[in-house]
């Protein structure tokens, strides 16, 4: 079995990961807290703090580890562009913690939870008809601070990837859209697009669960440049889908099924 160690283990993407991985694999679970947002108690969670707490004491969670999964975030405080700006910087600090922790404790890959956010600009070309497709590849261009922070995640994942540190840390990014079932009714009041929108982006449980582990799993992941660094959009098989999971296909076997 990998050994995996899961941070944010409490938080609404761990709670759907976590019936695979505890199948799958020898878990590490780590957060800030050790109960759900509903206030259930996780079972196995160790409470740490990734920026505060002890360096050898995070070295010594983070040793003898072969893949780390980051879900972690922390929501920001305030409403206004200052206290969202700086919210997200803490979780692109922390997002760095976990690249050099891996890097210097010898974990070979890093799978972090990444969100369409970091593209999101594109759906205003796509609702108006001017764009049918976004990837990987599109230049990112998010529309808020939370997309600009996974940027700054995904930017920083390839440094560490490329091997100007030392070695190649491999690291896969997960653009996931919508991670949440849909219901018609919730949208009666709203413009159609926006529906349109929420069956563009849809991935099931199941399928979030198979590109996390497949993210996991997968032998090697180089690419034609010889570096171990990709980033994949996490929708199902939707008719209407705008993001495009072609590379997911092509590096990991992704096949969602729903």
């Amino acid at each position: 079995m990998s050994r995996v160690l899961l941070t944010g283990a409490t938080g609404y993407i761990a709670g759907q990961l976590l019936p695979a991985f505890r199948e799958r694999y020898d878990l590490k679970l780590l957060d800030a807290r050790d109960e759900d947002g509903s206030g259930n108690r996780i079972e196995g969670v160790e409470v740490v703090d990734l920026l505060g707490d002890d360096r050898a004491r995070l070295e010594d969670l983070f040793s003898d580890t072969d893949v780390v999964v980051h879900t972690g975030h922390r929501k920001p405080t305030g409403e206004d562009l200052q206290s969202q700006y700086d919210g997200e910087r803490r979780n692109v600090d922390m997002m760095q913690r976990v690249y050099q922790l891996a890097l210097e404790c010898g974990v070979r890959r890093v799978v972090a939870a990444s969100t369409n956010q970091a593209a999101k600009w594109y759906e205003r070309p796509y609702l108006a008809g001017l764009k049918d497709r976004v990837g990987p590849e599109d230049y990112p261009r998010p529309d808020n601070f939370y997309g600009w922070a996974k940027v700054a995640y995904e930017s920083l994942g390839f440094l560490y990837a490329c091997g100007s540190l030392g070695r190649k840390l491999e690291v896969i990014q997960l653009r996931i859209v919508v991670p949440r079932e849909i219901n018609a009714d919730d949208f009666a009041d709203e413009p159609p697009e926006r529906y349109v929108r929420e069956l563009a982006g849809y991935i099931s449980e199941g399928d979030l669960q198979q590109l996390f582990c497949r993210s996991v799993e997968a032998s090697e992941i180089e690419d034609e440049h010889g570096v171990p660094f990709h980033i994949f959009y996490g929708v199902s098989n939707n008719a209407r889908k705008f993001w495009s999971i072609t590379n997911a296909r092509k590096v990991i076997g992704y096949e969602p099924n729903d």
